[in-house]
């Protein structure tokens, strides 16, 4: 479960009116996409239900939460933790953009980043720098699926284009994308760093990303969540 007050991240404005609390809730277990109830999304991975409430509706609440069931899958139970939100400035992924524009940010990686081992290759900072960040994040621009792009993903009721609300990923950054790390990262030893990394203790899949996207139109209809 990711829960969200509208006062943490004041840049964000995907809050519908009269709400201040976003909930993204989740089965902690790997669901078959070919069951007739899942919502589609191509691969397999937890159903999500999103709710927005008004925290002035809140009856009592517990000064001390109470304690998480741990029941689930290894890897889709987070493990209780304190988000420190902050706002970061990304890109599409260059595939989203169309050929013409692809091809541009290719040539020019090639032209700047070669890769030192690789005398023929060259590094794609473009995306790993500057589009897509990755890790978990609420709106922005939503993690590239590998499968291709084929145009925005459809509500399944309405046709529309939906919109990207957040991903649930199984790492916050790695590989060539440090840049993306935070300032406070330490220089410790492996231990440290995958604390750093896999903060929540989340694993999804094959280590993989939970997007999640909402129709714009109606908060009735459908969720569709797909890993990547």
């Amino acid at each position: 479960m990711l829960q969200v007050y509208a006062r943490d991240v004041p840049w964000y404005d995907g809050f519908p009116a009269g709400t201040d609390i976003l909930q993204i809730l989740w089965c902690p277990f790997q669901h078959s996409y070919d069951s007739p109830t899942a919502p589609y999304n191509g691969i397999a991975g937890p159903w999500v239900q999103v709710r927005h409430r008004r925290s002035g509706d809140l009856g009592e609440r517990h000064l001390t939460p109470p304690e998480p069931l741990a029941i689930g899958a290894p890897g889709y139970l987070p493990t209780p933790c304190l988000l420190r939100p902050e706002p970061v400035t990304e890109y599409p992924h260059p595939g989203a953009l169309g050929e013409e524009f692809e091809a541009g940010v290719e040539e020019w990686e090639m032209a700047t980043f070669p890769d030192p081992d690789y005398p023929d290759e060259w590094e794609p900072r473009y995306s790993w720098d500057l589009s897509t960040a990755p890790g978990w994040k609420l709106g922005g621009h939503e993690p590239w699926n590998y499968q291709g792009y084929h145009g925005p993903v459809r509500c399944g009721t309405c046709g529309s284009a939906m919109h990207f609300l957040a991903a649930i990923a199984s790492t916050e950054w790695g590989g060539g994308t440090e840049s993306w790390a935070p300032v406070d990262s330490p220089d410790g030893g492996p231990g440290d760093r995958r604390r750093h990394q896999e903060p929540t203790d989340v694993a999804l899949g094959r280590r993989e990303t939970l997007r999640i996207f909402t129709c714009p139109w109606s908060p009735d209809h459908p969720v569709i969540s797909d890993l990547i």
